[in-house]
Parts: structure tokens; sequence; C-alpha cells
């Protein structure tokens, strides 16, 4: 069992290291142009919210690429259900990014001023959105993490 986890760790860094580099080369900028969009029309045409000076939480972003990485190194499933199980897993983590950005948005009382409210539920939502890609790698790869964590039977 130690030898999987330590070469599934090394397949982890591997896969996330350039992975990260792309992002801070145009990963970032471009999912934060995506996502003002979303949560721009979201706030303003549906719920006709006026979100000037507003900067979302760009570091929180990053759960994609463990995501991401997460999905790439699986094993046991084939490329066409691995390729749908990371589009579901990022569709579910675009959707929590939008939910995030608003309930950030809505926990202000002004541009930078949080409200007490904001005091009470960052840490709750920072730490579920750090959460996520690992809760849903392991409901959407589900062979993969069983397989890390069982020992191997010794042939006698």
């Amino acid at each position: 069992m130690k030898e999987k986890l330590w070469l599934f760790v090394l397949k982890f860094i591997l896969v996330s290291a350039p992975l990260f580099l792309l992002w801070r080369w145009k990963g970032e900028g471009w999912y934060l142009v995506f996502v003002n969009h979303l949560y721009s029309y979201i706030f303003a045409k549906i719920l006709g919210l006026n979100i000037q000076f507003f900067a979302p939480p760009v570091a929180v972003f990053l759960s994609l690429l463990a995501f991401v990485s997460l999905m790439i190194i699986a094993i046991g499933m084939s490329l066409r259900a691995k390729a749908l199980r990371l589009l579901m897993g990022l569709l579910i983590m675009v959707l929590w990014h939008v939910i995030l950005v608003e309930a950030v948005y809505l926990l202000h009382e002004g541009p930078g001023v949080p409200s007490p409210a904001f005091e009470k539920l960052s840490g709750p939502l920072y730490i579920f959105t750090g959460a996520l890609p690992f809760v849903l790698w392991i409901l959407l790869a589900q062979e993969q993490v069983t397989g890390l964590f069982q020992h191997r039977k010794k042939k006698a």
C-alpha cells in the first residue's frame, strides 16, 4: 500500500506542476474572465445587483488544478469515462466558484467592508472550496481511491 501511495503522490506532483505553471501563465486570467462573465450575468441580469468594485477570491480558484490533476492520474476507467467525469466535476466546481463569489459579495456591506456574517462564514466557505476537488475525486473515481488504500494480498 505504501508504494502505491508514494507513486500516486509522485504522479500527482508531476501532473500538478506543469498545470500550475500553465495556470499562472494564462489559465488564471482566462478563468477569471470566464467566471467574471458568469457571475456578472447572474448578479446584474438575474438578481439586478450592482457589482462594481468587487474583486472575487481568485486564490481559491486554484482548487480546479487539484481536481484536474487527480482525474488525469486516475486509473481503472476508459478515456471516455474519465473525460465525462472530469467534465462533470469541472462543471460542479465552476458552479461552486460562482456561488462562492456571490456569497462573498453578498457578505460584504460595501467595497472592502466585510459584514460580521462574512467573518463567521468565510472560513467554512473556503475550507469547503479547498476540500471540494478531493470530495469530487473520491465520488467520481471510487475505484482509484479504494485501490490506493487496500492492502495487496500476499501470495502464499
